[in-house]
Order: structure tokens, then C-alpha cells, then sequence
């Protein structure tokens, strides 16, 4: 049984058209919205908190074929071509649409792996829309919607290989992080030049596939060397541990220790945050 409808077709066009990153909207822009029952966690002190992706995900059910290409074409308009300085926002955009509230899905905690291991997710829908909006991103040629699409894909891919240890969704998760660097250096979106190794790197870890795994550690390294540095200006702690969970890895698991790997580097890190995760781990 479908659950009561929170907002109209007309007002999520106009949600959309109102910027799909913005995080608050008035209430006062959109018309009609005063005298609804906002869905959980879209109200704070009275402002109703714009969120095209959450909104969109609670439609879903209720829009016909023709209505999702609508919104789709609307979500082109505003999405951006060129990569912002800070990614969260569009990629949150993404991720909401698939009903995925809370980042890193699996890979946040323990008991978020068993929650959804239980509650078994179904995308089907968010699949179905986003497969819409993947062709319009193709036609229009917007590499960076495609990078952001390709990412959060492969995230959604790899909770599923865990949740059913399935070793065919992680083969398409893999395909789909490669995408995702393919569409990046069309699109010069620098963070997604090194990060998708290291969202690699822990998907295989935790399904026990240790060749993989250090594959892509090892990558990660290599274009975190190159790229990392062009995205994150300042001294941000949380690529620094991500790249130096992937070194403490390949010293712990490969067969010389990562000796070869990091005399190669030692000699070779252009990256200051690079340089500090080889300090953090201790090498």
C-alpha cells in the first residue's frame, strides 16, 4: 500500500527548479507548502529544507513514465557541468534519490551492515529514473553528472555484492568506479580521478578479495600522487586517513610489505597529503 503523497508533481518540478544543492528553501518560496505535512527530517524551526533528491525518492511510486522523463529533463537544467569545489552536495543529490540517507552506506559501521543486510534495499525505482537521466546526461554530454552518476552507482553495486555476496554486482561495481574515472578526466573533476580506487579498496577488503583490494590501494596511491592535490587544497584530515588506511593495507597484506612500492614513492610524492598519510602509517 502506498503511503499518503508528501508534495505534489507541480511542487517537486518546482523544488527541482529552485537548485537541486541548496540546503534550505523557504518556505514562503514554495507555493502551497505551508499547510503540508513535510516528510520526516525536511522541517527545522519552521523552514522547509529543499532536497530534490529526497523528494524525488518519495515519488517515485507515484510518477508514471512520462512524469520521470519530466523531472529528469528539469534535474538537467540545474545540474551542474563543471565540477563545484565542494562535491557533497550533487553527490548527496544522487544518493538521496536511491533512499540512502546516511553516507558510505555499508562501509559506515557494523551495525549499518547488518541493518541493511536486513532490510534488504530495493532501487529498482531510483534505477529506473536515474537510467532516464543517465541518457539525458549522455546526449547533453555533461561528463561530470555521468562521473557523479557512475560513483554513487557503484557505491549502491557494492552494497549489494555485500549484502548477497554476490561476486557478479561487485564485477559491476568495479566497471562502474572505472566509468566513473573514465567520465572524470572528460569532465576535470580532480576528486574523482583518485577517490573511486579507494571506495574500491574497501568494497573488495570487506568482501575478502585481498588481490583486488591491493589493486586498488595501489592505485589509489599512484593518482592520489597526482590528483589529490589539484582537488583538496587545504589539509584535509579525512583524504589523509583514507589513502593511509590503503598504505597500512598493502604493508599488512602484500608479500614484500610494500617495501618496492614505497621506495617508489618515497622518492616520488608531489602531494603534501600524500606525503602525510606515508607519515601517519608509519613508513
Amino acid at each position: 500500500m502506498k503511503k499518503k503523497i508528501h508534495i505534489t508533481y507541480l511542487q517537486l518540478l518546482q523544488v527541482i527548479s529552485l537548485g537541486l544543492v541548496k540546503e534550505i528553501v523557504k518556505q514562503n518560496q514554495l507555493s502551497g507548502c505551508q499547510n503540508l505535512k513535510p516528510i520526516k527530517g525536511a522541517e527545522y524551526n519552521g523552514i522547509y529544507i529543499g532536497s530534490p533528491g529526497r523528494d524525488i525518492y518519495f515519488m517515485l511510486p507515484y510518477l508514471s513514465e512520462k512524469q520521470m522523463k519530466e523531472v529528469a529533463i528539469n534535474m538537467n537544467k540545474y545540474f551542474p557541468k563543471i565540477p563545484p569545489k565542494n562535491n557533497v552536495n550533487v553527490s548527496a543529490c544522487i544518493r538521496f534519490i536511491y533512499g540512502q540517507f546516511e553516507k558510505q552506506g555499508i562501509l559506515k559501521s557494523d551495525k549499518q551492515f547488518e541493518k541493511m543486510k536486513k532490510k534488504k534495499p530495493d532501487w529498482k525505482l531510483s534505477r529506473k529514473f536515474l537510467k532516464i537521466l543517465y541518457k539525458i546526461f549522455e546526449e547533453q554530454q555533461n561528463f561530470y553528472g555521468l562521473t557523479i552518476l557512475c560513483e554513487i552507482e557503484g557505491h549502491r553495486l557494492g552494497d549489494e555484492a555485500l549484502i548477497y555476496k554476490n561476486k557478479k554486482k561487485l564485477k559491476e561495481m568495479e566497471k562502474k568506479y572505472l566509468k566513473c574515472i573514465e567520465f572524470a578526466h572528460n569532465s576535470k573533476s580532480y576528486k574523482h580521478m583518485f577517490t573511486p580506487y579507494f571506495w574500491a579498496f574497501k568494497y573488495f577488503k570487506k568482501f575478502g578479495n585481498k588481490e583486488k583490494a591491493l589493486k586498488y590501494s595501489k592505485l589509489l596511491i599512484e593518482n592520489a600522487n597526482e590528483y589529490c592535490e589539484r582537488y583538496v587544497k587545504t589539509k584535509e584530515l579525512a583524504y589523509i586517513l583514507r589513502i593511509s588506511e590503503s598504505i597500512k593495507y598493502i604493508k599488512e597484506k602484500s608479500f614484500d610489505n610494500g617495501k618496492k612500492l614505497f621506495k617508489k614513492y618515497k622518492t616520488k610524492i608531489k602531494s603534501k597529503h600524500l606525503r602525510e598519510a606515508f607519515r601517519m602509517a608509519k613508513i
